[in-house]
């Protein structure tokens, strides 16, 4: 045999011999999820955010494999939790639900513990309106009544919101300005303590998403007075919206998306904003949303960042008209 041909193939053995123990030595790269993912929600149980998030739990536990808990850490009007995923380790097991706040903080906060560019959009979820509602023994029967109220005696009447810069106190503040009216702001660690004090009578009017006001309206424990979307809303289509109440073009409506800590892989991202998007398909999980007052969004991460970027221009433009300061 040519000693040639023996060089050759004496090569090719201990090429092929290397790459077999290469292959070996090497173990296959685990695809996402491997361990159990964290999705935080700032505000305390019983929210629109926490719905939702436990909404999505339930199912990405199931698609995925792996288990996916709810961390609530409510309080400074979004900036606990926010902050908290902005800190975080961006290995795909941290995820933050979070609405309007998270445009809103960076703008309403002197020093917010956060950028934006601290986060990667994953999907927006929901989006739907917020709902001005009013304890049983409130002195006014109506949003009108209450207006009158309050120019007769400005600051006089209290109100609760989630928390401070939360989309339902923005939608309150928004309000203000447009009717012409002054109101005490009372701020809580999310809807769910605030509806809870309406129902028990310790606070006349509640500003609160409509997901999370919808399960205490239908109980008859509080009574809304309108809804901030442009048009009436289907689930409440008895009730006004504030734009029909004060004769303008009043309108807000909330949102709820994921995001990530920024330099979260690519995959997970990828792999979570596709899992979800499948969810929101799913005519049982739309009536669901739309039961608790607001409608399924998706798209693509890309879609979710434009929406980000005018949403921070137009928040930082009312923040700034109406001289709003958190700190």
């Amino acid at each position: 045999m040519n000693s040639h041909v023996v060089v050759l193939r004496r090569a090719f053995l201990v090429s092929a011999l290397a790459a077999s123990i290469g292959t070996i030595a090497t173990p296959a790269r685990a695809e996402w999820p491997e361990k159990p993912i964290r999705i935080v929600v700032p505000s305390s149980p019983g929210g629109s955010a926490d719905a939702v998030a436990r909404m999505l739990s339930d199912r990405l536990s199931r698609a995925l494999g792996q288990p996916v808990i709810v961390d609530n850490k409510g309080g400074g009007g979004g900036n606990i939790a926010t902050e908290n995923v902005a800190r975080a380790t961006p290995d795909g097991y941290t995820f933050l639900l979070t609405g309007n706040n998270h445009t809103v903080n960076v703008s309403l906060f002197a020093k917010p513990p956060y950028k934006l560019d601290d986060f990667a959009p994953v999907v927006e979820v929901t989006r739907g309106p917020s709902v001005f509602v009013a304890a049983n023994n409130a002195p006014f029967k109506d949003l009108a009544e209450m207006m009158k109220q309050a120019k007769a005696s400005p600051g006089s009447i209290a109100y609760g919101s989630p928390g401070i810069g939360l989309p339902s106190h923005i939608a309150f503040e928004l309000f203000q300005r447009e009717s012409g009216t002054s109101f005490a702001h009372a701020p809580y660690k999310g809807s769910g303590p605030s509806l809870a004090d309406a129902a028990g009578g310790q606070i006349p009017i509640v500003s609160s998403t409509l997901a999370a006001a919808m399960p205490v309206i239908k109980a008859g424990k509080i009574k809304p007075l309108a809804v901030t979307s442009a048009e009436r809303w289907p689930s409440l289509p008895d009730v006004p919206t504030v734009a029909e109440v004060t004769r303008t073009s009043y309108s807000h409506l909330t949102w709820l998306g994921i995001f990530a800590p920024k330099g979260t892989p690519q995959p997970a991202i990828a792999k979570m904003n596709a899992t979800i998007n499948q969810f929101l398909k799913e005519p049982e999980f739309k009536a669901s949303l739309e039961t608790m007052g607001t409608n399924p969004v998706g798209g693509a991460s890309a879609s979710f960042q434009k929406m980000i970027d005018a949403e921070y221009l137009s928040s930082r433009a009312l923040i700034q008209s109406a001289k709003l300061r958190a700190d």
